[in-house]
């Protein structure tokens, strides 16, 4: 079975370098402006780009693209459909089109990415190390007196994109702070729900700084529609930061909207600092809404670190519904290498409730743990 996984491994990446290959071998694609002056900010080469464009009076349609750099794992990519953002390993269902790297002639793609598959086929058993990589963030316009851009799209610079035969306008690379400043513009500006939700998307996919965090928080705490404030509370979740953690720990215990705290507990899931594991506890033991700490225990127990196994202990001993003790007691069943062992055997011995007591047994039945035996031997033994 083993050696049919590998061989179907190199069989793909092998598939994927020939597609690569065969991708770069010349085709017609759109033509393409570079912006002369790398030096000028984001902004100065945003309007230059909307300039050339009335210059040229593009009545049909244009992109105007800049990349910036995004720390990802090394087989990882990114890039967006109409409908979604799509992040994975397996390369497949891309989109029509040449390599967006061919599309805007950067120079040593076929021999760069031919080494990124051989590199796939060398180590596909290795763990990955995160790398910096290119994302480009493209923006549609359907004509050179709109305003905001019609869609928005992403897409790792070695990944095929499809231009739609339409010109483009490329700004090389900038910094993130600078592509937020038009992201925030846009929002501000647009009054489509769905452009808005990409916009949030396309924020989130930035690097932690103040910045990413101060315009998802002020999409949170606006009057916008909840579907919106939902997802800039979940794009928070990508942001490794402790004033996110604080936003997000506040919004699933006080805000108004079911999904915005449903979707804020799911965002301290995603970060990896501690303090979000605390804010998830914290939501467990003493919150206000009773299906958002089962969703915090949930959380809890994909996070599975030590302190939370003693915090879902310690909601079937102390909490006084009945629902969140069965609850976090499936949680403790859920942790790796089954780390909630040696508490599911202490509540299925000494626990008040009978119904708690039965559901950690139960549990205890399901596994394969050589202690998880010994204590139902001991429990039957115990009540002869």
């Amino acid at each position: 079975m083993e050696e049919t996984m590998n061989y179907s491994k190199k069989i793909g990446v092998v598939s994927v370098l020939i597609f690569t290959i065969a991708a770069f071998s010349g085709s017609i694609f759109s033509q393409v402006t570079r912006h002369p002056n790398l030096k000028d900010n984001l902004i100065a080469r945003w309007d230059w780009a909307k300039q050339e464009a009335r210059k040229q009076n593009l009545k049909h349609g244009f992109w105007i693209g800049y990349s910036i750099k995004r720390l990802m794992r090394e087989h990882q990519y990114i890039y967006s459909t109409q409908e979604h953002t799509i992040s994975g390993s397996h390369f497949t269902d891309f989109p029509k089109g040449d390599p967006l790297e061919k599309i805007l002639a950067v120079e040593e793609q076929v021999k760069r990415e031919a080494k990124r598959a051989l590199d796939r086929l060398e180590n596909t058993e290795k763990l990955e190390q995160k790398v910096w990589k290119d994302v480009a963030i493209l923006y549609k316009f359907d004509s050179n007196s709109s305003k905001v851009p019609i869609t928005i799209r992403v897409s790792n610079l070695y990944l095929p994109f499809d231009p739609e035969r339409l010109p483009i306008f490329w700004l090389d690379q900038v910094e993130d702070a600078q592509s937020l400043s038009i992201l925030d513009d846009l929002y501000t500006s647009s009054n489509q729900e769905k452009l808005k939700k990409r916009i949030l998307t396309i924020a989130g996919l930035h690097g932690t700084s103040e910045k990413a965090v101060a315009f998802l928080e002020k999409v949170v705490k606006s009057r916008d529609p909840d579907t919106l404030r939902a997802r800039a509370a979940s794009e928070l979740g990508d942001q490794d930061h402790e004033k996110a953690v604080r936003l997000l720990h506040q919004a699933a215990k006080d805000d108004r909207s079911f999904d915005v705290r449903e979707r804020s507990v799911y965002g301290l899931e995603d970060i990896s600092l501690p303090s979000a594991a605390d804010a998830l506890i914290d939501i467990a033991q003493n919150g206000k809404d009773g299906e958002i700490r089962k969703k915090a225990i949930d959380c809890l127990a994909d996070i599975a670190s030590k302190k939370t196994a003693a915090a879902l202990k310690n909601v079937v001993e102390k909490d006084e519904d009945t629902n969140i003790q069965k609850r976090a007691v499936y949680a403790l069943e859920d942790l790796p290498d089954d780390e909630g062992i040696p508490y599911l055997v202490d509540i299925a011995k000494t626990h008040r409730k009978l119904t708690i007591r039965k559901a950690a047994i139960y549990c205890l039945g399901d596994s394969d743990d050589p202690r998880a035996l010994q204590a139902l031997i001991q429990i039957i033994k115990n009540r002869r």
